[in-house]
């Protein structure tokens, strides 16, 4: 069959890759842990922008765009970026888990703030300071994969979190933002998820 239109998802993947590059992603990276192929995997489950579905590709696209690329006009920065990120390694981590978080930059501002007493994250200089944004990061980017796995073995389960809660009067208030209480849910609802494949 003759094609009289050129190939719509050829062109959304090289705008994905070219998108990746402008904001830093090192696309030919294979590594699951570098930030291209952690974004790829935090919106569309999938490794490799050549197994992204129509959806896929628009998610990674608007991603991109919400990062600060302006979609190949320019070369697109990320809101609130540090101009000083490619010669601090610590900075580029930080973007990263920005990036899993879908969080902007103004995110690490405040914790910048509130950790350290510098408004922004692009002016912090010390190894100490730059480490206490990365570790609150890297807490919340915890919290969220354990609640995005307790909510998923829920929906297995067909529970809600209100007859988790019930079912574990020890939960405290705001539980689902405490790393303890949120191992001690997923653990026992990895139980009961046990008992019922058992069973």
């Amino acid at each position: 069959m003759k094609q009289t239109k050129s190939d719509p998802r050829r062109a959304e993947l090289a705008r994905i890759h070219m998108g990746a590059t402008a904001l830093g992603m090192d696309t030919s990276d294979p590594d699951p842990g570098s930030a291209y192929r952690s974004m790829l995997f935090t919106l569309a489950r999938v490794s490799s922008a050549r197994d992204l579905d129509a959806g896929g590709r628009r998610a990674v696209l608007e991603h991109l765009r919400a990062m600060g690329w302006s979609g190949g006009k320019r070369r697109g920065s990320y809101p609130g970026r540090p101009h000083n990120i490619n010669s601090e390694p610590m900075l580029q981590k930080i973007e990263a888990i920005l990036a899993e978080l879908k969080a902007p930059w103004s995110y690490a501002d405040g914790i910048a703030r509130r950790q350290c007493g510098i408004a922004r994250a692009a002016w912090l200089r010390t190894t100490e300071d730059l480490r206490a944004v990365l570790m609150a990061l890297l807490a919340e980017q915890q919290k969220r994969q354990l609640l995005a796995a307790l909510d998923e073995n829920l929906l297995h389960l067909g529970k809600t979190r209100e007859q988790l809660e019930a079912e574990m009067p020890g939960l405290r208030k705001g539980w689902a933002r405490r790393v303890p209480d949120l191992r001690a849910a997923l653990e026992h609802v990895g139980n009961q998820l046990q008992e019922s494949i058992d069973a």
